[in-house]
């Protein structure tokens, strides 16, 4: 199991490879589960580093010093079941497929696979999928 992070990067570092360098400086492995840069060049990574925590420590403190603002991935996607209405709306929009609708056409929420992007809560016409802090 890794240590999932949300990462945000100004506009100055968005195309140097301070990711790659995990590898390089701190012996680690990294999983990217969504990625997104604007138009400013601007950026985030919702990023799940594998290896020691220590070195996943000394990673986090390398990127703070570069100047990417790290947070963990401390929340949850919450499904209210009584709310939705299974339209699949949230399907389109779901970067990892953790939304998706199975052969009899109800929605599935593979929460394994969330990465809690909130894409889905932006789009939900009727709130079923919500933002839950972990405590």
């Amino acid at each position: 199991m890794g240590t999932n992070i949300h990462l945000r990067f100004p506009a100055g570092i968005s195309t140097e490879p301070v990711v790659c360098n995990l590898t390089r400086l701190f012996e680690l492995d990294f999983n990217i589960t969504t990625a997104q840069i604007s138009e400013r060049r601007e950026g985030f990574l919702i990023l799940e580093l594998l290896g020691s925590p220590e070195n996943c420590r000394k990673a986090v403190d390398y990127l703070r010093s570069r100047g990417v603002e790290v947070t963990p991935v401390a929340q949850r996607i919450r499904r209210d079941e009584s709310l939705c209405v299974e339209c699949g709306v949230c399907t389109a929009i779901c970067p990892t497929s953790a939304l998706h609708m199975d052969e009899q056409r109800h929605l599935v929420f593979d929460k394994e696979r969330c990465t809690v992007c909130t894409l889905c809560t932006r789009v939900c016409p009727v709130q079923a999928l919500q933002v839950d802090s972990e405590a």
